[in-house]
């Protein structure tokens, strides 16, 4: 079973309030000065609720990383994140606490006057953005007609919103807002596509959970979701070719509180040529074979699988998504199994084993 932060993949961020000269200040919640003239322009944050988005990693949540330390040949001591090789001598581990990177970043160029919103997406795969303007006055903005969403290819920078005072000297404001989704809003899944079991072909594993499963799989995100029992360390291997978008590696633990462990499956996730994305989670801690960016071809490890997150036992959670106008839905799909015949999962079913 696999659950996203908050059962909502959407990022909803902020909304950022600009007053121009000879316009009252707005007073949402709390505010800090955009320049020194506090009196006559001030840049105010909004105080909303922050959506966010688990194998995304669209909020920074607390994770671990294993520190290593050793000495080599030569008497240097060595600190690194990297594991040394398995026969190096005396190595020394410890798991310390470190800050989750955001996914998706923005940054606000130019003046108050002449604004451009630049919006960094950090993911192997692309990001919708919709955004839109509020409270403006005295101001044009490119693109004309809000609100508009953009999607963001991945690893890029986009210049998605350009806001420009019509008359500076006459008074001015704006404030701006926008939501974020992983994957194309426009994608259309390939109904011809199929997919190969995600686990060594001499290997028979019995699926826990399927479509509409009882436990997990009842929301949008996760109906068509397939839980494959799995013994923790087994190579995961991509069902299908496509580009790493994103990698969560760093969480540990595991069990049934919600609160404590519903955002913290190690997971993989891999952006497809028709805009469909597969997730593979509850892997096992710093097991990640892959980067962000990386081509995967079917077959290729991924990771090991593991019993990390929200979970009653190690398993490999796997669906494939779909971004549906801002709202992510799972894909029904069609798999292979390992005599080359195509069927659809069903729980208590054994799949694999070398014919």
């Amino acid at each position: 079973m696999y659950r996203e932060q908050d059962e909502d993949p959407t990022g909803e961020l902020p909304d950022v309030l600009i007053n121009g000269p000879h316009e009252a200040p707005a007073n949402p919640g709390f505010s800090f000065p955009a320049e020194s003239d506090v009196s006559t322009k001030r840049l105010s944050i909004w105080s909303h609720a922050i959506l966010a988005f688990v194998f995304a990693g669209f909020a920074c949540s607390a994770v671990a990383k294993h520190m290593y330390q050793y000495t080599d040949a030569q008497g240097i001591v060595h600190f690194t994140d990297v594991k040394p090789p398995d026969n190096t001598p005396g190595v020394k581990s410890t798991l310390v606490r470190t800050d989750a990177q955001p996914l998706l970043r923005s940054r606000e160029d130019g003046s108050d006057e002449d604004r451009t919103i630049v919006f960094v997406n950090s993911a192997g795969g692309p990001i919708t953005v919709e955004l839109d303007v509020t409270d403006a006055k005295n101001v044009r903005t490119e693109p004309e007609v809000l609100p508009a969403r953009v999607v963001l290819p991945g690893r890029s920078e986009t210049r998605a919103l350009h806001i420009v005072a019509i008359d500076p000297v006459a008074g001015f404001r704006y404030g701006y807002k926008y939501t974020y989704m992983p994957g194309d809003y426009r994608a259309v899944p390939d109904e011809n596509a199929r997919y190969a079991l995600p686990f060594p072909a001499n290997l028979k594993l019995r699926i826990n959970q399927a479509f509409g499963g009882a436990f997990s799989h009842s929301e949008p995100q996760n109906k068509y979701a397939i839980d494959f029992g799995m013994p923790e360390g087994t190579p995961v291997l991509a069902a299908r070719d496509g580009t790493v978008m994103t990698v969560d590696n760093d969480y540990y633990g595991n069990g049934l509180d919600m609160d404590k462990y519903g955002d913290r499956a190690n997971n993989v996730r891999i952006a497809h040529d028709d805009g469909t994305m597969a997730v593979y989670a509850h892997l096992q801690l710093e097991s990640a074979r892959v980067q962000v960016g990386d081509r995967v071809r079917t077959g290729q490890v991924l990771a090991l699988s593991g019993d990390t997150g929200y979970t009653n036992g190690p398993h490999l959670h796997f669906v494939v998504q779909r971004n549906a106008n801002m709202t992510m839905l799972s894909v029904p799909i069609q798999m292979v199994g390992a005599n080359g015949k195509t069927f659809t999962p069903e729980e208590g079913m054994g799949v694999g084993g070398t014919p």
